[in-house]
């Protein structure tokens, strides 16, 4: 009887020291997270609420999190209109919330990035910075840009496996 107990006090420390465990394994770190953030201000309001949409698609990339990627990038489609200006970016932002896989959501985010550059680079920001940044080793060498509040990289096409891999080219005041 005692012998019972006893295993049974065991295998109930065990179980609990193991959820402990398996908790702080699965403990959700924002790899997107900096020290410091550029809090961006458009004349355009439309272009701000653009920009902030990106940014949570890029976050969720940087943070391999394909529904976050799916939301943000549903959430900048209902942003757009039919217009012409918007078309380009609303098909892409709608092939991105289509898809579950990361890898595709990562090759369709190079097209959604060209795309907010233009709004970007044509917009007039009141305060803040905008930093365009490039990893040479996306896409098999040939490179990728993407659009971040931070100076600090943090890398949308590799994730945890590269996060800091990357470099600003470019910054819009």
């Amino acid at each position: 009887m005692a012998l019972s107990v006893v295993l049974i006090m065991i295998a109930i420390s065990c179980k609990k020291d193991k959820n402990l465990e398996s908790n702080i394994e699965n403990k959700i770190v924002d790899l997107n997270k900096t020290d410091s953030k550029s809090k961006v201000v458009f004349s355009e309001k439309k272009v701000q609420e653009i920009y902030k949409a990106y940014l949570n698609v890029k976050a969720g990339l940087v943070n391999s999190n394909n529904d976050a990627v799916r939301s943000g990038s549903k959430k900048l489609e209902g942003i757009l209109d039919d217009s012409e200006d918007d078309k380009q970016l609303k098909a892409t932002s709608k092939l991105i919330a289509l898809t579950k896989d990361i890898k595709k959501q990562r090759d369709f985010f190079v097209t959604m990035t060209d795309e907010v550059v233009k709004r970007v680079s044509k917009s007039k920001i009141t305060s803040g910075k905008v930093f365009k940044q490039y990893c040479p080793m996306a896409f098999d060498g040939k490179g990728g840009y993407w659009l971040s509040d931070s100076e600090e990289i943090r890398n949308p096409y590799f994730g945890k496996e590269m996060l800091i891999c990357g470099s600003v080219k470019e910054e819009y005041k």
